[in-house]
């Protein structure tokens, strides 16, 4: 099977939901992922960041997607790694990814972040966007996740409890444009 990435627009906000309810159903351990609301992810893609997609080529179905977050200074995950004051403004999290359950296995995670991380780089480039840190958080025991974020160069910065009490690994990765 051959993939396409692709930046996602409001208009596969259906599909997004689709991927993310397949996901929550299909999750090894229920604790791994948290899916988010549809009006969460509405907001990232109209105001707060973006999304890009995985699609089968052949079919064009959407089978995963990536999320990108800019938080606020406050409450932000750079904390745990030190960073404060003016730092803070220059996190952007890898806040969110699932692939359907048929088409895990194809390094989709990993290719879909490489896009986003391409994509903010461009944007720092032409729009004069300061993002230094790139943050994510992985369930500790979401081996294949975990592996994929250490691979891609971010290391554990912290292990806390989030999200109302469950267990996350904080990862973090500076991003040298």
């Amino acid at each position: 099977m051959e993939f396409q990435i692709e930046k996602m627009t409001i208009k596969n906000l259906p599909e997004i939901m689709e991927i993310m309810e397949n996901a929550r159903q299909s999750v090894k351990e229920a604790e791994w992922f948290v899916a988010d609301e549809e009006a969460y992810v509405r907001q990232v893609l109209e105001r707060n960041g973006f999304l890009v997609g995985a699609r089968e080529e052949k079919s064009r179905e959407l089978v995963g997607f990536f999320m990108v977050f800019y938080p606020e200074a406050q409450d932000n995950l750079g904390q745990y790694a030190g960073l404060t004051g003016e730092e803070l403004g220059k996190v952007v999290y890898m806040d969110s990814a699932a692939v359907k359950e048929r088409y895990r296995g194809n390094g989709l995670q990993g290719r879909m972040l490489q896009k986003a991380e391409a994509l903010l780089r461009e944007a720092q480039t032409e729009k004069g966007q300061d993002v230094q840190y790139y943050m994510c958080t992985v369930h500790p025991n979401n081996h294949s996740s975990l592996y994929t974020m250490k691979k891609n160069g971010y290391e554990i910065v912290a292990r806390e409890k989030l999200y109302g009490g469950l267990d996350r690994y904080i990862l973090c990765k500076k991003n040298f444009l």
